[in-house]
């Protein structure tokens, strides 16, 4: 079975939040797992803040009795940042990567996102540099079990898909790999070239979205709030999802639509129209 032919969904963790980026999360967990279970998805995404926040109110097993109950598991962590910096500033940042390393164990979470930000004015270090930083990183996650994806944000452009893409293969551990955002893998102009390089093995997750072929001229707005279901805009997702499908790529299906229209509706709605969606888009790519 590839990429193409599966019939589960995960979703990832800003989507069925009900609120913005940064805000206080509107949608309680329980709830956001009998959407999922309604519609037979099987997983979603956690924000490292929000399991710190449960945990410290509720025992790992209340959590873990919630998703045998409805059969919905958390299948990522979000997000890591500070694994790509050196000297006393690497230092500092292990400490927050042990804590969320910790918390990914006690939810029985299997993998963590990672990402760097890089803004205008700020240097990046060499990919060389960033490849054995990342090469460690992976290192530790492996001795608790983890897996590492790494995404590339296309507002932030200084760590580009090209980056991430040539940090994956250079590091070439078994346990990561690169994280496709379509809306951030579109956005970029390095995106679709970068992941040639790529085998199957090396693709972590792949998040549906889409997008009108001309950014809005605020594409900050744009990526918080205003992705489209796939399907309702110009990414050639077809292409994409053919790609990856030679490539071999065995995943569930991700997605992840920040959307002002989407976080208003009833989160069943908002999940039962996201579903139809992506169904949509695989089977036009099995043509």
């Amino acid at each position: 079975m590839t990429l193409l032919n599966g019939t589960d969904l995960s979703f990832g963790y800003l989507q069925l939040t009900g609120s913005a980026w940064q805000e206080p999360v509107r949608h309680t967990l329980e709830e956001r797992f009998a959407a999922l279970a309604e519609h037979g998805c099987s997983s979603m995404g956690m924000s490292v803040e929000e399991l710190e926040k449960y945990l410290a109110e509720h025992s790992a097993d209340k959590l873990r009795g919630l998703m045998t109950e409805y059969g919905v598991r958390l299948h990522e962590l979000e997000v890591l940042f500070g694994w790509n910096a050196g000297g006393e500033e690497g230092e500092a940042a292990r400490a927050g990567e042990t804590r969320l390393f910790e918390l990914a164990e006690a939810a029985g979470i299997p993998s963590v996102k990672s990402c760097a930000v890089y803004p205008p004015g700020v240097e990046m270090p060499p990919t060389e540099v960033l490849t054995e930083r990342f090469a460690a990183l992976c290192d530790r996650a492996a001795e608790r079990g983890l897996t590492i994806s790494l995404e590339a944000m296309a507002v932030m452009p200084g760590f580009t898909y090209q980056v991430a893409s040539d940090v994956v293969a250079g590091a070439d551990r078994p346990n990561a790999g690169l994280m496709i955002d379509m809306w951030h893998l579109f956005r970029d102009p390095t995106g679709l070239g970068a992941i040639e390089q790529l085998t199957g093995a090396q693709i972590a997750a792949v998040e549906f979205s889409d997008g009108p072929s001309t950014p809005s001229p605020d594409v900050m707005n744009e990526v918080l709030n205003a992705r489209l279901l796939p399907g309702d805009g110009d990414f050639d997702i077809t292409g994409l999802l053919r790609t990856l499908d030679a490539k071999g790529v065995d995943l569930t299906p991700s997605v992840e639509v920040l959307s002002t229209e989407l976080r208003a509706l009833p989160l069943s709605e908002n999940v039962s129209r996201t579903v139809a969606a992506v169904r949509r888009s695989l089977e036009k790519a099995r043509g």
